[in-house]
């Protein structure tokens, strides 16, 4: 095996690791089951949303320089930091407990079922969750490294056996379930993960992994982000499409409004019997280990640079691992209640980040950046309102918005944001178009960046 693709599979298994958390793994399944002998259309809808588009923020950062400042840049100054505040906001209340706590509720106690309602195994076990976690972000190899050449590769084989079971060996026949619309059904579970969010921020981890492996000039590093991407891509398609296919081999057997870790959880050991079971909870142990390694890597580096180095990083990832493990001790319900109206609110603006930044050839000025933005911020912060209200966190109804948004092309499926954000576009194109303003006045690019 050459240097060249070595580095590839490193970093593409690094980046598919991070990608995969425990959520990834338990939704696939339900699909399948929704969808049964449609399943076909079903991984098509999934994979455009669920793996395309968040392998597409590495694209889209590394067609801006590199950095996810530089995806950024075209919209303002400040809003790099602002972005990054949210960010952090969401993976510290959000992602990095819900990891640890969904790694031992669901994946050390489905193989010790004895402790699952045990609080001080519930504690024992966050505490030594999180100090693996801190063992692995504080060496110093190259977090990517680490992942990649050994976590990634153990979990990559506990899954493949699942998923060859399924096609071996399958519990049952895809059944007719008289569901419709299995593509938007999937697409929409896929597109809600929020792994685009955290995509576009870590991308820039990955690309100066590849920058420090030697490829320094932008033509090489474009092949080597390019290779390192399609690796990943096809490591979540197998994943993914496994399970969902093995979800369709029980939609005859199981019910689809069972709790989805269960139905995961019977779907296996239904398969291969107890040793999946094990399997299993080891797979999710480690989907889970490997993603808070990278997210809090990720965002105590942010914190390093917002707090201009007065918060070193191993400071940050001590106090980040410290409120992770305190954080989850509440539980994932109550984490999930709580903190989901902060992904609302990011989330449409981190799509339409990733659209601008794989596009950047074809966008015409940073006008276009500024007034796509900014509709995608401000459908987010009125979707985040209405999630609270549906939690009973907050209690502000305006009727006039409430028309507005219910007026929205595809607002009932997601996509409240679209024409919106295709009206800001052409808005802010128009306004530096005819006001004689450079084009990308803010970009300096060159081709050894």
């Amino acid at each position: 095996m050459n240097q060249k693709t070595k580095d590839a599979l490193v970093v593409g298994f690094a980046l598919f690791a991070v990608f995969f958390g425990a959520g990834n793994l338990i939704f696939p399944p339900l699909i399948g089951v929704v969808s049964g002998s449609a399943w076909p259309s079903a991984i098509a809808g999934l994979t455009l949303s669920g793996i395309m588009l968040p392998i597409a923020t590495i694209i889209a950062v590394d067609n801006m320089g590199g950095g996810f400042e530089r995806l950024c840049r075209p919209v303002s100054s400040w809003f790099c930091s602002a972005y990054m505040v949210f960010f952090v906001i969401f993976i510290l209340t959000c992602g990095i407990p819900r990891q640890g706590g969904v790694g031992i509720e669901t994946g050390v106690f489905s193989v010790l079922p004895s402790l699952q309602n045990s609080r001080a195994a519930l504690i024992i076990g966050l505490l030594c969750y999180y100090g693996l976690v801190l063992f692995f972000t504080t060496r110093k190899s190259s977090f990517i490294d680490i992942i990649g050449k050994y976590l990634t590769p153990f979990l990559l084989v506990i899954l493949i056996i699942i998923v060859a079971a399924s096609i071996i060996s399958p519990i049952g026949t895809p059944v007719d379930t008289g569901s419709t619309g299995n593509f938007t059904y999937a697409f929409l579970q896929g597109y809600q993960t929020g792994d685009v969010a955290v995509g576009i921020v870590i991308a820039g981890t990955f690309i100066a992994s590849i920058k420090a492996k030697g490829y320094q000039k932008k033509s090489d590093r474009n092949k080597a982000v390019t290779k390192a991407a399609i690796v990943a891509l096809i490591g979540l398609l197998i994943v993914y499409g496994g399970l969902l296919y093995l979800g369709a081999t029980g939609s005859g057997m199981f019910d689809s409004s069972m709790d989805q870790t269960a139905l995961l959880v019977a779907l296996v050991e239904t398969c291969i019997g107890r040793v999946g079971t094990t399997a299993l909870g080891v797979g999710i142990l480690l989907a889970c280990l490997t993603t808070t390694i990278g997210v809090i890597t990720t965002i105590s580096q942010l914190t390093e640079t917002l707090t201009h180095g007065k918060l070193k990083l191993r400071t940050c990832i001590l106090i980040y691992d410290v409120l992770g493990f305190l954080l989850a001790t509440m539980g994932v319900a109550k984490i999930i209640t709580y903190t989901y109206p902060v992904f609302v609110l990011i989330y449409p603006v981190a799509i339409v980040l990733t659209l601008l930044g794989c596009a950047r050839k074809i966008v015409p000025n940073h006008g276009s950046w500024k007034g796509t933005v900014l509709m995608a911020a401000l459908v987010g912060i009125y979707e985040a309102v209405v999630t609270m209200n549906q939690s009973d966190i907050t209690n502000i109804h305006i009727s006039f918005l409430e028309r507005l948004y219910d007026a929205l092309p595809l607002s009932a499926y997601g996509f409240a944001w679209l024409l919106p954000c295709i009206i800001g576009f052409v808005a802010g194109t128009l306004i530096v178009k005819f006001s004689g303003g450079e084009a990308y006045p803010m970009l300096q690019e060159s081709e050894d960046q």
